[in-house]
């Protein structure tokens, strides 16, 4: 099965961008941890315990990072999300009629706190010097991991590898072993993006994609023409199945293909606002830093002063 769709995306300038990916570069070379591991914030000099340094030092191959992700727990109110079910969902085609946004937004209008998660995601640096930055990134249950490699430039480009355990994931929430080896397995996938394509003349590949999943297994690309102008866009996808996968790609493939082309089109139909208000930051950020002092203050207090966006930044119309 093969996707494919093209467009013209209007070129802004990324001198900003690139500034501000180097001084994010900057800060991580920066950082201090206390004796207990945790970072401390350079301005205050106080803790914080969302990311702590569990095993060797900072910038070091081996050094071992803890991040800890608090989510809150939310309830909607039964009543109420009886109500907002029967309004936008019931009697409705949950591919084309229904705004998931909204019902999402209204959801959480709906609900309250009722608890907190916490996750803890551990971070193994394997290399970091001139040339590049490179770390693995793993679930404490094994579920998943991602090896990712970020190599140094104006604008950086990402190679990243990840394995993800379907069969862990659907036996951890209570399957029965026979139906977590069915519809389980070992998802493979390799990605890899390079910004700096953005800022060359002529024909280019953007970004690659290849990947595998049980009997699926699909490959994909971006590839640009850029002028001075414009980067003219194409992007290709193939998916491919083996043994009981090809009967379930054929039976999909008229919905899939469908929704592809229906996502599609509402991409390139955002397209101009998106890459107008992205222009517009820019342009805010560069006014910003001008008054502020420079990118790099901006940077550092926006990351580590509580308040200062909310403070500087301007507000939305």
């Amino acid at each position: 099965m093969r996707f494919s769709t093209s467009g013209t995306v209007r070129r802004i300038d990324l001198t900003l961008v690139s500034t501000v990916v180097n001084t994010l570069r900057d800060e991580w070379a920066g950082l201090t941890f206390g004796p207990d591991g945790a970072l401390l914030n350079p301005i205050t000099g106080e803790p914080f315990r969302d990311l702590v340094l569990a095993d060797g030092r900072h910038r070091t191959p081996g050094a071992r990072y803890e991040l800890i992700t608090r989510t809150p727990v939310l309830e909607a109110d039964p009543e109420k999300l009886r109500v907002l079910n029967a309004e936008m969902l019931d009697g409705k085609d949950i591919n084309a009629d229904i705004d998931w946004e909204t019902y999402a937004a209204r959801i959480g209008a709906i609900s309250v706190q009722t608890g907190t998660t916490e996750s803890t995601t551990s971070v193994t640096l394997i290399a970091d010097d001139s040339r590049h930055l490179a770390f693995s990134v793993a679930d404490p249950a094994g579920v998943w991991s991602l090896e990712v490699d970020v190599v140094h430039g104006k604008l950086p480009r990402v190679d990243v590898t990840g394995r993800h355990d379907a069969t862990a994931m659907i036996a951890a929430e209570g399957a029965p072993g026979c139906l977590a080896r069915l519809f389980g397995g070992i998802a493979t996938g390799t990605a890899s993006i390079d910004l700096a394509t953005l800022e060359q003349r002529g024909r280019t590949t953007l970004a690659e994609a290849s990947g595998r999943f049980n009997r699926f297994r699909g490959d994909g690309s971006v590839d640009l023409k850029t002028s001075a102008r414009a980067w003219d866009v194409t992007a290709g996808a193939t998916v491919r199945a083996r043994g009981l996968g090809r009967p379930l790609l054929w039976f999909f493939g008229s919905r899939v293909r469908r929704a592809f082309a229906e996502a599609a089109a509402d991409f390139w139909d955002r397209v101009p606002l998106r890459m107008d208000e992205i222009e517009t930051a820019l342009r805010e950020l560069a006014d910003l830093a001008q008054s502020e002092g420079g990118v790099d203050r901006v940077v550092h207090h926006t990351l580590w002063e509580d308040g200062y966006a909310d403070r500087v930044m301007p507000t939305p119309a």
